[in-house]
């Protein structure tokens, strides 16, 4: 007997699998599920400071079935911003907002509520100010920095710009301890929730050695005219001279400045009224000179 019904055993045995399959299958069971957020309806004059989530966390619950052939891809919960105000807003997450299929339950979700601070969005004039770092000689200085546009359209949130006076630039690096010239683009610094127009700026900055403002006696020089008797009146002059400080610290320095006057040449005997100048070292400036003139008398 065993041998002739051994055809409704194996049936029997494949029935029965069949229904533990049917019947586990279609047994609730409850999974977590990560769902990203799609912003919708929020107004071009207001901005999201802080509460924002990229994603909230979904506990669903259908048969083993239908969690396993749920599209993850396609989910996504969709956050109306519509009635946003300046401040601090509360939502209420509503885990209907999920695309769900019809045959999933959204249970939970996490977080249950966001609490978003808003800003009103503004534009505003900024200067721009130009930042550099690099350890350059004592005895100079930063002489000029200039920038194109001196001005930017800053655009963003009402409280980070009402606290700004200006832009700055990413720090520029000066190479070298005596640095002279130098242009380059400049990067802005700004905060991540500020946007400018223009996002770049172009940069040049001079730098020059430091300057001392300097009283100096010296008596006055005729070149051009040896082989000739002459004399002057007066024959020194005092001059006010703006000479690096470097210089200034070196020996014998004042045998370096130089006061003289030009005899013409074919200049015959005569009384010549002559602009005294000045011979400097380099970067050395003349601010005044007493006497401006001299009178030459040539023999």
């Amino acid at each position: 007997m065993l041998k002739s019904n051994w055809q409704y055993r194996i049936l029997a045995v494949v029935m029965a699998v069949f229904f533990w399959y049917l019947i586990s299958g279609q047994e609730k069971v409850e999974m977590w599920v990560d769902v990203p957020v799609e912003v919708s309806h929020l107004s071009d004059d207001y901005t999201v400071i802080s509460g924002m989530v990229s994603k909230v966390t979904v506990r669903c619950r259908a048969t083993k079935t239908m969690l396993g052939r749920m599209d993850m891809g396609r989910l996504a919960y969709n956050l109306d911003l519509s009635g946003l105000e300046q401040g601090e807003n509360i939502i209420v997450l509503d885990p209907k907002r999920i695309n769900l299929p019809r045959a999933v339950q959204a249970v939970e979700i996490t977080p249950a509520r966001l609490e978003l601070e808003v800003d009103r969005v503004v534009s505003r004039d900024l200067s721009v100010e130009v930042v550099w770092t690099g350890a350059i000689s004592p005895y100079y200085e930063l002489k000029k920095k200039t920038v194109e546009p001196a001005s930017l359209r800053v655009r963003g949130p009402e409280n980070i710009l009402k606290k700004m006076d200006a832009v700055r630039t990413r720090p520029l690096a000066v190479d070298g301890d005596r640095p002279d010239r130098f242009q380059r683009k400049a990067g802005l610094d700004l905060h991540p929730e500020l946007e400018s127009t223009p996002s770049d700026v172009r940069v040049e900055i001079v730098f020059g050695p430091v300057l001392e403002d300097i009283w100096v006696r010296k008596n006055i020089e005729v070149r051009g005219a040896q082989g000739v008797s002459y004399s002057l009146d007066p024959d020194y002059a005092r001059a006010h001279l703006s000479l690096p400080r470097e210089f200034l610290q070196e020996d014998g320095w004042r045998e370096r400045v130089h006061y003289y006057v030009e005899k013409g040449p074919g200049a015959g005997p005569g009384v010549y009224e002559l602009q005294v100048n000045a011979e400097l070292p380099e970067h050395g400036q003349l601010l005044e000179m007493r006497p401006e003139k001299v009178e030459l008398t040539i023999e």
